[in-house]
């Protein structure tokens, strides 16, 4: 199973409850779509998410694009009735999304029970509590289905009382970051929930972006061309990139300059990193 060349810059989520979202999720442009069971279903329609959303994964759609349910927590009733339903699919998600996940323990009975049946199937991790947190690195290389480590910080804001400040959330994205980056796999930060304020998400994407994060989440597909354009390298900095990596395998040191500033063979690491996810985001 090879989930790496996939892109995520970008996931959106709808309601299951509306067909409709289908057609939206297509059309919104985003590298990954979600028809949520969980936190967009009321508590008494969870029956009818599961029979209105899991036949809708039947359909093509004509784009590349990760089509993803959000199922509840696997720890409760609903989420197991969402996991063995989506076992009995014959054409299954691309991937699900797992809320609340507190231990790796979580996420290998997830897979255990879908991968025999659906083997291309990833998953996508959503921390949102301090257990989970604290147990992201095991969480994050639970199983080899797990392809994003997602930060909700909704949830856990509400959890510890705090506000959704860059301040306030640093501490949770750097180790969410870490433990994505240790496992190999992407890492997703929550959405940013005024689709009116722009440059209040260009800001926090940006920063986000500069830890190490790989993607962020959406509500709104306004928002999809602005999170794609920040978490793909620019023909600048593609250019920058090869002309480190060409100067220091000239350099007979290792070390030399690169537009007045010193670099050595530290600095390929980054360079070479730019240039692979410009080759995966299809602008090499």
């Amino acid at each position: 199973m090879n989930h790496k060349n996939r892109n995520r810059r970008s996931i959106i989520f709808y309601s299951a409850l509306e067909p409709k979202n289908w057609d939206n999720g297509v059309k919104s442009g985003a590298d990954m779509f979600c028809l949520d069971m969980e936190d967009s279903t009321s508590a008494d329609r969870k029956d009818e998410a599961r029979k209105v959303c899991l036949p809708l994964f039947q359909r093509n759609v004509g784009r590349p694009v990760v089509r993803l349910v959000r199922i509840n927590s696997p720890r409760s009733d609903e989420g197991i009735r969402d996991i063995l339903a989506i076992r009995q699919l014959e054409a299954a998600p691309d991937g699900v999304v797992i809320p609340k996940v507190t231990s790796a323990n979580e996420v290998q009975w997830v897979s255990d029970i879908l991968a025999p049946h659906h083997p291309d199937l990833e998953l996508v991790v959503l921390i949102e509590n301090q257990k989970g947190l604290e147990n992201a690195r095991a969480i994050a290389k639970a199983a080899p289905q797990v392809s994003t480590l997602f930060l909700g910080y909704a949830d856990f804001s509400g959890e510890i009382g705090s506000d959704f400040s860059l301040n306030s959330l640093q501490y949770m994205r750097s180790r969410i970051v870490m433990a994505a980056s240790e496992a190999g796999i992407d890492a997703m930060d929550g959405p940013f929930f005024d689709p009116t304020d722009i440059e209040g998400l260009i800001e926090e994407t940006k920063t986000v972006a500069a830890m190490g994060f790989t993607g962020k989440a959406s509500y709104d597909a306004v928002q999809i061309p602005y999170i794609h354009d920040i978490f793909t390298p620019s023909a600048r900095e593609i250019d920058h990139a090869q002309r480190l990596v060409a100067a220091i395998a000239a350099s007979s040191t290792g070390q030399t300059r690169v537009d007045g500033v010193s670099v050595n063979r530290a600095n390929l690491k980054t360079a070479h990193r730019t240039l692979e996810l410009a080759e995966r985001r299809g602008v090499l």
